[in-house]
């Protein structure tokens, strides 16, 4: 008689055309999740048994998801509710209180919890609007230990529970892991379903050879952050403003079973800010160079870390693979930068960063926001300038958003500015995206403005030279054709 599994960790599906659209089919990325590998890996630590099942990967419905838990049939059930960001993850809980009244529904006695940073946000809301039977606030990694353990729930650091008489519990406040590399070991790559699912980089990391976006995974070298930006919900989930890092070892190991077991070689790490400790990056990086294993990784970087970072280390980043910097510039007013809590950093500053970043070999997807607070179509319009002037190989244009768990969400209920109805109002790319207004905008004029930007950046015709010249034809017509995706807005009368 087989063992019943322990534990069953589900990344939900069915989000793709509704966050992303129909740029779904062709542009938006697909990875292993690696927040539901990580728990499996901690979990297996401590003697339970686990499966994962990516529904999301695998394009599962919310019947055919059901249906394997079914024959999987585990002892607890864990919805991880993870994206590559914090401010990600809001627009699936759509599908998450979804497929949590369809398990309901079938199999009304099985226990379901739902883990990650917008649960975290949201403890009691998620499990007073949603069908399941536990939340956990915090990382999660204890709270499931000790549900599995079958300890007291008062017990269990950050469990909230339905108390059987209309109401909800929390006792015991959220445990997060302080040592990565001891408590955090081990990631369970082994579960992902490699030969099932066509996970993919971003398009813009493969444009020098859009045919090897595949063989992709996404991975954490550290954890946090210590900085406090206004539209980031990320202190939710990690509580303490400071970066918990795994020793740089670990993570050549994990770069190890990725190249050399399942054929990777397009990683996207993603800290909070990986460009930020030479002592963390400097062996990571010669670590890889030593393997010569030609990967090629992106990395998030900071406008005055870059500052900090000297022009050897970023060609040292460069030789090691890392062809691709996420930097969040957000916006080209200096004023409004620092009001958000990113900075002060002056259009010139930002300037020599970009060059410097591009004199090492290093190319750029750049982050600018429309919509921050004291925006104007003026700024607004500046900012659109100061994007095409530094002609970035990518840029990725935002809205602005109050994501629960963020100082902006705070305020915004304060002030009584309309937040979306439905979760889904929180995917920039979708059709119910609703973007936050300013003091002198609405929000559908900030969306409008957004899109017109999208189309005005990747249209430009010095903009599609670059991308020619540097990348070659495929790539320019790869581009050409993502503009010819019109995303849908209800807000905008679609």
């Amino acid at each position: 008689m087989n063992h019943r599994v322990d534990l069953l960790l589900v990344n939900v599906g069915g989000t793709k055309k509704k966050v992303y659209q129909h740029l779904s089919r062709h542009y938006s990325a697909c990875e292993p999740p690696f927040w539901a590998l990580l728990t499996a890996g901690f979990i297996r630590k401590h003697n339970f048994s686990v499966e994962l099942l990516d529904a999301n990967g695998l394009n599962l419905d919310l019947g055919e998801t059901v249906d394997a838990m079914r024959r999987i049939n585990p002892r607890l059930t864990a919805i991880v509710v993870y994206g590559q960001q914090a401010n990600t993850c809001t627009p699936l809980m759509w599908a998450v209180e979804a497929l949590c009244a369809a398990i309901k529904a079938a199999q009304p006695d099985r226990e379901v919890v739902v883990t990650g940073w917008h649960p975290s946000a949201l403890p009691q809301r998620t499990i007073e609007e949603t069908a399941c039977d536990y939340v956990a606030q915090g990382e999660g990694f204890y709270t499931l230990k000790g549900l599995l353990e079958g300890q007291p729930k008062e017990d269990i650091p950050g469990l909230w529970w339905k108390n059987g008489q209309g109401g909800v519990a929390s006792k015991s406040a959220a445990r997060n892991v302080e040592d990565l590399t001891s408590e955090l070991d081990s990631v369970a790559w082994d579960l992902v379903p490699w030969d099932q699912v066509d996970y993919r980089a971003f398009n813009w990391m493969c444009l020098q050879d859009l045919s090897s976006r595949g063989h992709y995974a996404s991975m954490f070298t550290s954890l946090g952050c210590p900085y406090q930006c206004s539209f980031c919900a990320i202190q939710a989930t990690y509580g303490e403003r400071k970066i918990r890092y795994w020793n740089p070892s670990w993570v050549l190991q994990q770069i190890d079973t990725l190249a050399n077991r399942y054929a990777v070689r397009n990683i996207n790490f993603i800290d909070e800010l990986f460009v930020f400790e030479p002592d963390h990056y400097r062996p990571i990086a010669q670590g890889l160079i030593a393997r010569d294993y030609a990967v090629n990784i992106c990395a998030f970087a900071r406008v005055d870390s870059v500052e900090r970072t000297p022009a050897d280390d970023l060609e040292l980043l460069k030789a090691a693979g890392f062809n691709w910097f996420k930097l969040g510039i957000e916006t080209s007013d200096s004023h409004i930068l620092k009001a958000i809590g990113k900075g002060s950093y002056t259009r010139e500053r930002i300037r020599k960063v970009v060059d410097k970043i591009h004199d090492a070999g290093i190319d750029i997807c750049a982050n600018f926001m429309f919509g921050l607070p004291g925006d104007t179509y003026e700024t607004m319009q500046a900012t659109l300038a100061f994007a095409t002037e530094l002609n970035c190989a990518f840029p990725s244009f935002f809205c602005t958003m109050a994501p629960p768990g963020s100082e902006l969400y705070q305020q915004a209920l304060k002030s009584g500015v309309k937040l979306p109805d439905t979760w889904l109002g929180y995917a920039q790319q979708g059709y119910e995206f609703l973007p936050l207004p300013t003091e002198h905008l609405t929000a559908g004029q900030v969306l409008a403005f957004r899109d017109y930007a999208f189309r005005t950046y990747f249209t430009n015709p010095r903009y599609l030279h670059k991308i020619e010249n540097k990348f070659g034809w495929e790539a320019r017509l790869h581009v050409e054709g993502m503009t010819h995706v019109k995303l849908k807005r209800r807000i905008l009368g679609d």
